[in-house]
């Protein structure tokens, strides 16, 4: 390209400093973002092969998120509550939230106990049981999930059943007067005592992302080429070129 015709403007030279940049981190980010879910996944799946271990081993783990527990307790029956807004093929319902009492260990362990559906109004919940004696879960200890711009104050209650829209054991502990343990268990399928349990692992697979990593690059080259057209227009103009 012959630089005497190649005469960007000022503020086309000065949207491209600004804006590619900024595209091509975005790109960078999504790439970033689905190399982790894909490693996500490839833990999750790795763990479920493996044979249970016991809570206690789990719990002084740093993090035993997608290998399966076995925990023996008694669930709390008269502290039980529900995690709001969960919604499966379209139908609203509500995680069932049970706390568990474990030897040896403070306070409760919360367990999810799956997805149960609800009716037209919100405290139109499907009833469930509870055992009241010594139960055995094979589960997955996992961090609460941490939704933005959303607490994990006690929004409401049926009854003996709280409510809330995500899972804090500090809320939840002021709220039950119990310490809570900083995981829960979600229940494995395989266990009894538990509801609909089909939880995503993600809430965007790895393909996505790179899709939309592909998306941020490519405006970054349509914005590149944009700016290498006008300049070379501008140019020819400047020179009095047709």
């Amino acid at each position: 390209m012959d630089r005497n015709r190649f005469r960007p403007a000022l503020a086309a030279t000065v949207a491209l400093a600004l804006g590619l940049p900024i595209l091509l981190g975005l790109g960078a980010w999504q790439v970033s973002r689905g190399q982790d879910k894909a490693r996500l996944l490839q833990a999750a799946g790795a763990g479920q092969e493996l044979a249970p271990i016991e809570f206690a081993q789990a719990a002084a783990q740093a993090s035993a998120d997608y290998r399966r527990v076995v925990v023996k307790g008694r669930f709390v029956t008269d502290r039980q509550g529900l995690l709001d807004n969960q919604v499966r093929d379209g139908q609203v319902g509500y995680d069932v939230l049970t706390p568990l009492q474990v030897q040896g260990v403070p306070g409760v362990l919360l367990v999810d106990r799956g997805w149960l559906p609800r009716g037209g109004r919100r405290s139109d919940i499907t009833p469930w049981q509870t055992p009241a004696g010594e139960v055995t879960l094979i589960g997955y200890l996992r961090e609460p999930i941490d939704v933005p711009l959303v607490t994990g104050t006690v929004s409401e209650s049926f009854g003996a059943l709280w409510v809330v829209a995500q899972i804090s054991p500090a809320h939840l502990q002021q709220h039950l007067g119990v310490q809570i343990q900083p995981r829960l268990l979600r229940l494995a399928p395989e266990s009894a005592h538990g509801f609909r349990r089909d939880w995503p692992l993600t809430s965007m697979p790895p393909a996505r992302h790179y899709a939309y990593a592909a998306q941020w690059f490519g405006l970054a080259v349509a914005l590149l080429c944009m700016y290498l057209v006008a300049g070379w227009r501008r140019g020819r103009i400047g020179s009095g070129e047709t």
